[in-house]
C-alpha cells in the first residue's frame, strides 16, 4: 500500500541551468538531502519555505500546490543559522516572537512558549540574551521559535554544521526524540555523509538538484542505481572497463589496466560496452605478497601500496594499479603488518556480489 507524500516537488528548478528536482517526502519520517552544493540546498529549502520562487515545477504540501503562496501562509518552518535571534529579545521572546506575530491570544502564546521551551531543553535559559548562548543553545532556541507554530513540516539547513562533536549528538538525539512524540515530518539539507546518516531515514542523493536516489541507507550503499551514488555516498573506487560478458545477472569486466573482475550488472549493461565498476573500500580483500593467487591466467588485480593510515577503527590502504589509477582499502586495525610496508604489492578481490557495473554515462568520457 503506498503512502500519500506530504510534501512533493516537481521538476522544482532553483537555478537557470540543469535538470530540476523531483522528490516525494512521506508523512513522518525524516529525511535528509545530501549533496555536494551547501548554496543549492539551501535555496531549494527557502523555495520550499517560500522564501524565493523557483524558475519552474510544483511544490505540493498534502495535496495542496503552494508553489506561489506566502511563507506566512504555509504551515512549514525553517530551521536556519541564516535566520538570526533577536539580541534585544531574550530567549523567552524570541521563541514567543512568531506567536505575538500571529496575533495569539496572550493566554495561548505564554503556555505554548512555555511548552515550547520545555520541549526543547530551554527552561533554564528563557532569561537569557542570545548573545551569551553557545552554538547548541542558539539551535534550540532557533528550533523552538518554529515548533512554537506547530507547522506540519519542518525544514533543517546544515543542522549540525557549527556544533561539535557532542553537541552534535544531543540534536540529533534530541530531533529523533521530538520527531517521535510530535510525530513530525522532518528534511535535513546536509553536505557530510555522516550527518545524512544520523539524520535521515531516507537518504536522497544529490547531483546539484537533481535526486539521483532517495532510499534508505542499506539500499543506497549495497544497491545504489548510479555510479555517482556509489561514489558519493557509498565513497566507491570507480574503475573504467569493457564488459566481456553478462550472465545471471553477473558481469566478467577487463579492467583498464588488464585485470579481470566480476560485478553485479545493472539495467542496460551490455556485452563489449564500456562501463564502471563501483567497489567500496571496506569489501575489497587484499592479499599481499608476492604469490599471485589462483594460477597465471586468472588476469589478477594487482596493486603497490602507496600510504598506509590508522583512523582508529579501520585502517586506510591506498594502492596504484598497473595502469597508474590509484585505488583505496579500508579493513579492520590488522595485529600484524609484518611485510607490510609502502612499495608492497598486493592482490585485490572481491566477491561478484560486492560490487556493481553500470553502463559508461556519456557525460563520462
Amino acid at each position: 500500500m503506498s503512502v500519500t507524500p506530504l510534501l512533493s516537488l516537481d521538476d522544482v528548478l532553483p537555478t537557470s541551468h540543469g535538470p530540476g528536482c523531483t522528490l516525494r517526502v512521506p508523512p513522518g519520517a525524516p529525511v535528509a538531502l545530501f549533496g555536494t552544493d551547501a548554496r543549492l540546498l539551501s535555496r531549494l529549502l527557502d523555495m520550499v519555505a517560500g522564501h524565493a520562487t523557483p524558475l519552474r515545477g510544483r511544490i505540493v504540501l498534502d495535496g495542496d500546490d503552494i508553489t506561489h503562496r506566502r511563507p506566512e501562509d504555509r504551515p512549514i518552518g525553517l530551521v536556519s543559522a541564516r535566520d538570526p535571534l533577536f539580541d534585544h529579545l531574550n530567549v523567552r521572546a524570541n521563541v514567543a516572537f512568531p506567536l505575538r506575530a500571529r496575533r495569539a491570544a496572550p493566554s495561548d502564546i505564554a503556555a505554548t512558549t512555555a511548552r515550547t521551551l520545555a520541549l526543547t531543553g530551554l527552561d533554564a535559559l528563557a532569561e537569557k540574551s542570545p548573545r551569551d548562548l553557545s552554538p547548541e543553545e542558539a539551535f534550540r532556541v532557533r528550533l523552538a521559535r518554529v515548533l512554537a507554530y506547530a507547522p506540519r513540516l519542518l525544514l533543517f539547513d546544515n543542522p549540525l554544521e557549527k556544533l561539535n562533536g557532542a553537541a552534535a549528538r544531543r540534536i540529533v538525539t534530541l530531533l529523533a526524540t521530538l520527531g517521535r512524540a510530535l510525530k513530525l515530518t522532518m528534511v535535513c539539507a546536509v553536505t557530510q555523509r555522516a550527518e545524512a546518516l544520523r539524520l535521515g531515514d531516507r537518504i536522497a542523493v544529490m547531483d546539484a538538484a537533481t535526486v539521483l536516489q532517495c532510499d534508505r541507507a542499506a539500499t543506497l550503499l549495497d544497491r545504489p542505481e548510479d555510479d555517482r551514488v556509489a561514489l558519493l555516498f557509498g565513497e566507491a573506487n570507480v574503475l573504467p572497463g569493457r564488459v566481456l560478458d553478462v550472465t545471471d545477472d553477473i558481469a566478467e569486466i577487463r579492467l583498464a589496466n588488464g585485470a579481470h573482475v566480476e560485478a553485479i550488472a545493472t539495467d542496460g549493461l551490455e556485452n563489449d560496452a564500456l562501463c564502471t565498476v563501483c567497489i567500496r573500500p571496506d569489501r575489497i580483500a587484499p592479499h599481499f605478497g608476492t604469490t599471485i593467487l589462483g594460477g597465471d591466467d586468472e588476469h589478477p588485480l594487482i596493486g603497490t601500496l602507496q600510504d598506509i593510515t590508522h583512523l582508529g577503527d579501520h585502517m586506510r590502504f591506498k594502492l596504484r594499479l598497473e595502469d597508474g589509477a590509484e585505488i583505496e582499502l579500508r579493513r579492520p586495525p590488522m595485529q600484524n603488518l609484518r611485510g607490510v610496508a609502502i612499495g608492497t604489492r598486493a592482490q585485490l578481490a572481491w566477491p561478484a556480489g560486492q560490487a556493481t557495473a553500470f553502463p559508461l554515462r556519456e557525460d563520462s568520457y
